[in-house]
């Protein structure tokens, strides 16, 4: 059995779950033609944006699959492939030992991601179902936040002075041209 790694996009205008059985029914085919599966991840993300338009879609979903089928089992496979309305394109390629293992480390933080966005969302939804806490602070290190809130709310809240009765902001003196003081008296006085 020789090793081979395989690459299909998936139509884009499927549902996640139509995408899942189309991925399912390509593992299934290889399978019943005698091939063994080491690795089959969607990409991260699955969805992404083609170079150029293929059957009028301008993205669709990457699947990489990493198996052993013999040499023989292999045309009538991607002759199935072809047929399959679902698969925009895909491309089967000889692969080395060193491609296993990097297929099976990817599926591995994909499935480690999965456990931990899972997990997560256990979290959320348990902190969700707890009643939210009383509006009394309960320790005392946390009354002089609550009294440095107040502090700042009284300084934002009084109004500022009318804009006359402020006094003017002095202009800043440029460097470049001293303040020379010149004045005409004598001139002024007589008139």
């Amino acid at each position: 059995m020789n090793l081979y790694e395989m690459t299909f996009i998936v139509r884009p205008d499927l549902d996640d779950e139509q995408t899942r059985a189309v991925a399912d029914q390509i593992t299934e085919r290889l399978k019943t033609a005698g091939g063994e599966i080491a690795a089959a991840y969607p990409w991260m993300p699955a969805r992404r944006r083609l170079a150029y338009p293929i059957k009028d879609f301008n993205d669709g979903y990457y699947v990489t699959t990493v198996f052993r089928l013999e040499p023989g089992e292999l045309r009538e496979f991607e002759n199935g492939l072809k047929l399959n309305d679902n698969i925009l394109r895909f491309l089967i390629v000889t692969a080395t030992d060193n491609n296993i293992r990097q297929a099976q480390n990817r599926l591995h933080q994909l499935t480690q991601q999965a456990a931990m966005q899972a997990q997560q969302a256990q979290q959320a939804a348990a902190r969700a179902s707890q009643p939210a806490p009383s509006a009394a602070p309960e320790a005392a290190d946390e009354q002089p936040a609550t009294a440095a809130a107040t502090e700042t709310e009284t300084v934002a809240a009084q109004p500022e002075p009318p804009a006359e009765t402020r006094a003017p902001e002095p202009e800043p003196e440029t460097e470049a041209e001293p303040a020379v003081a010149t004045a005409a008296p004598a001139e002024t006085a007589e008139e």
